[in-house]
């Protein structure tokens, strides 16, 4: 098994976790990208504040995706056969610690600001922010020593030790405020009406589960670090965070439409969108039906389409 000169380590432990960080990102891109068409076609008249964000969050990840298409080549085509090579940081330092701090910060508050306007209370929210803030300032000291030392094993510092800690641990921990007290209130909010009782279940099935997944890839991240110092295991977690934490927020927004008709739909009247697929002038394809749902709240000071009060009806509300 070859190993790098100067640090004796098998090059599968350098290059394996490496590539499969690229493949994983590439591919969340994509699945990005798919969200992001589907919430530009469904949902023109969102609220400024939501459509800043999405595409605030897809120009970050973009940039990111460059980035790391860079190091990638980098590593796989201008230094193909160099093992040296592997150790170097190159732009990791920006693209992993950095950009992931970034994008947690943006979307953790945004969820602050969702339980916010749920529970009308700014205990909870101002906590999470805080601890996001925290995090995020751990992932920018990670990112700075990173890029201090130039390769690899800055991992066996004890400053960035405990840097990677509170950059992953802070995550980590907003993740699973964030999830516990959306899942609370919502949980909280009664209907009697069974389209409003199907919403309700169907926001906290996908709060507790975003908010697991992004908690699980902290840890994981966070795992690597500490078990393999020294190695780049923590790339294949770290370059998947940030792509994760925007997909969530896609989905949370996207979450408001469904397939008239398609599994799982039981939903009689709902106002529906009929789309065709062109191709040029060519119109091709079967009309597909949407439904677009909207959650509607009542707030006389807070109003971005997202509130506590569920109101039924095909009609919408304000």
């Amino acid at each position: 098994m070859a190993l790098t000169e100067s640090w004796g380590i098998p090059v599968v432990e350098l290059a394996g976790p490496l590539l499969v960080g690229f493949l994983l990102h590439w591919g969340l891109f994509g699945t990005l990208t798919i969200q992001l068409y589907l919430y530009y076609e469904a949902f023109p008249a969102d609220p400024l504040f939501h459509k800043c964000l999405v595409y605030t969050l897809y120009a970050l990840e973009l940039v990111q995706t460059i980035l790391i298409t860079h190091d990638a080549f980098a590593l796989f085509a201008f230094g193909f056969g160099d093992p040296e090579g592997l150790m170097t940081i190159h732009l990791a330092w920006l693209t992993i610690p950095v950009m992931s701090g970034l994008v947690a910060l943006i979307s953790q508050s945004f969820y602050s600001y969702r339980l916010w306007v749920l529970s009308d209370s700014p205990a909870m929210p101002v906590l999470i922010v805080v601890v996001a803030l925290a995090s995020s300032v751990g992932a920018f000291l990670v990112g700075a020593l990173s890029h201090i030392a130039g390769n690899i094993p800055i991992r066996h510092s004890k400053a960035n030790a405990v840097a990677s800690g509170i950059w992953l641990g802070g995550a980590a921990l907003a993740d699973i405020l964030i999830a516990v007290s959306l899942t609370f209130y919502l949980w909280k909010t009664d209907s009697r009406f069974r389209q409003t009782r199907a919403l309700i279940s169907r926001l906290i099935r996908i709060t507790i589960e975003t908010g697991s997944l992004t908690a699980v890839v902290a840890l994981v991240n966070a795992a690597m670090i500490y078990a393999f110092p020294g190695k780049p295991y923590f790339f294949t977690a770290g370059a998947v965070v940030p792509k994760l934490y925007s997909n969530t927020i896609l989905a949370v927004l996207n979450s408001r439409f469904r397939i008239v008709g398609g599994r799982g739909d039981s939903s009689q009247g709902m106002f529906s969108l009929e789309s065709h697929i062109h191709t040029g002038t060519v119109r091709t394809g079967i009309p597909t039906q949407v439904a677009i749902t909207r959650e509607v709240y009542s707030s006389s000071d807070k109003d971005d389409g997202f509130s506590v009060e569920l109101k039924d009806g095909s009609e919408p509300c304000r």
